[in-house]
């Protein structure tokens, strides 16, 4: 039964935030908690979005993004400066006396897979340092299964004096379509308890027009954590399905594309490696939970494995290509097109280019790059087009699938390539058609293509191709 206290607290939190009386923190400002501090802030709460990035603070004051390509999220934060309903800050008083505290900070892997909680952690202090009242706290990082009714609600309860309902609403946001996913998808929420679902349900439905399920907290954690588990788990298989292609000599995009005609079928398309802050983490986070109660779950640690080995397969066949040329390691350029996780994004957490760039920097071989949308060079030099990373390049690496490179010359892009023999476009998210490729004078490879052999070299240098 509820007490009397619980129900006078819930009753008052239920008001304000029906009637967008909140005042709302939002504790972090990255690719999550700003675009959602502002959503709340067009829903007319009072927001409060804090950062201890001092610059980002400075940057979001002077009505600037942090990051490009996001639809909406300028005229967002526009309409939030003249409501003056959004204010960015690094100064922790300035969260004091809030009714809801939205938790948005990153929680990474370390140590192979292990949750890092130490931001959650610091922010759960700085809470409990503002908090005046009775309120609602909702984490909206990933965290392992249990987190929230355990270390969350454990922590918070230290503050005996006060009412503080707590629950979990993943992010399922993805980058590139933040607002459209953050206002129409689906969403996850579980509380603590009752009251703590219905409260964080009241508080997203203000600005969500997708559907809200209300559950328990521990289930809102693994559904976001199965979520990201079977995405990789699946793309493991098209990876997986591409080197047998490779070894048994058949084009691994030829046979997806013919199996997907079958209407059982929906195999993804390969490439060199999954990227992003969750599909790298959320299978671990999941399989780690399982592992402590004693289940391995030997399918999600393998395809996990198989996904990270995808830029280690890439860069192995592209120094193997130099090596062919008989050209020296030390003299070779290779051009990394894409340096973004995905395209679309300027987003390069997790991208498997830049553990591409490092395993090709490591084998000896200079290595520039060039990205529409990010600035992250991972230790490669950053050129200002595509045509500059090529120039005397033996190698062209496509390593992002930019909507930008679908309209590349690639006769033009040969051109400014090395002229002394063959030079490989190695597609790593194919992109390019063989012929294509081959009719601009490139060799063609790519994950999934048949392995390279010296017959198709022949032909292959500037004198003999044909332009296209």
């Amino acid at each position: 039964m509820t007490d009397s206290r619980t129900a006078s607290s819930f009753a008052r939190l239920l008001k304000v935030i029906n009637k967008r009386e909140a005042r709302v923190a939002v504790l972090g400002q990255g690719y999550i908690g700003f675009p959602l501090s502002l959503l709340l802030a067009k829903a007319g709460f009072r927001v409060v979005g804090y950062d201890i990035n001092s610059q980002l603070v400075q940057r979001l004051k002077a009505g600037l993004t942090p990051f490009s390509g996001e639809t909406g999220l300028d005229d967002l934060l526009m309409a939030a400066k003249r409501s003056g309903e959004y204010s960015p800050t690094s100064n922790a008083s300035e969260i004091r006396g809030s009714d809801v505290y939205v938790i948005a900070v990153p929680t990474p892997r370390i140590n192979g897979g292990e949750p890092d909680l130490s931001y959650l952690r610091s922010a759960l202090e700085l809470v409990k340092a503002s908090v005046d009242r009775d309120c609602l706290v909702v984490v909206e990082s990933t965290v392992p299964p249990g987190t929230t009714a355990g270390l969350v609600a454990r922590e918070l309860a230290k503050l005996s004096w006060a009412k503080i309902f707590v629950a979990h609403c993943p992010e399922r946001a993805m980058p590139g379509k933040l607002i459209e996913e953050l206002t129409h998808a689906h969403r996850v929420i579980g509380g603590v308890d009752e009251e703590s679902g219905r409260l964080a349900q009241e508080l997203y439905a203000s600005f969500s027009e997708g559907k809200i399920t209300v559950t328990d907290a521990l289930t809102a954690e693994v559904v976001k954590l199965v979520e990201n588990t079977y995405r990789d788990v699946n793309i493991a298989l098209a990876n997986e399905i591409a080197r047998i292609c490779s070894a048994l000599g058949v084009s691994a995009r030829r046979v997806i594309e013919i199996a997907n005609m079958h209407p059982r079928v929906a195999i993804l398309r390969p490439g060199i490696g999954v990227g992003g802050s969750c599909l790298t983490k959320d299978p671990l986070f999941l399989a780690n939970a399982s592992m402590e109660r004693g289940y391995v779950p030997e399918l999600i640690l393998r395809a996990r494995g198989i996904n990270e080995s995808m830029p280690e397969l890439a860069a192995r066949e592209i120094l193997d290509f130099i090596e062919s040329t008989e050209r020296s390691r030390s003299q070779a350029v290779v051009a990394v097109l894409g340096t973004a996780y995905k395209g679309g994004v300027s987003d390069a957490r997790g991208s498997p280019a830049g553990q591409l760039i490092r395993l090709l920097l490591s084998g000896g071989v200079e290595v520039r790059a060039y990205d529409p949308r990010c600035r992250e060079s991972f230790g490669a030099e950053m050129t200002n087009d595509p045509y500059e990373a090529a120039k005397g390049a033996c190698c062209v690496v496509l390593a992002t699938d930019h909507p930008e490179f679908y309209e590349l010359s690639l006769t033009s892009l040969r051109e400014y390539c090395a002229q002394d023999g063959p030079v490989l476009l190695y597609d790593g998210r194919l992109v390019f058609r063989r012929e294509i490729v081959e009719k601009a004078g490139f060799v063609y490879s790519g994950i999934g293509e048949p392995s390279l052999r010296p017959s198709a070299l022949i032909g292959a240098r500037v004198g003999t191709r044909q332009r296209a």
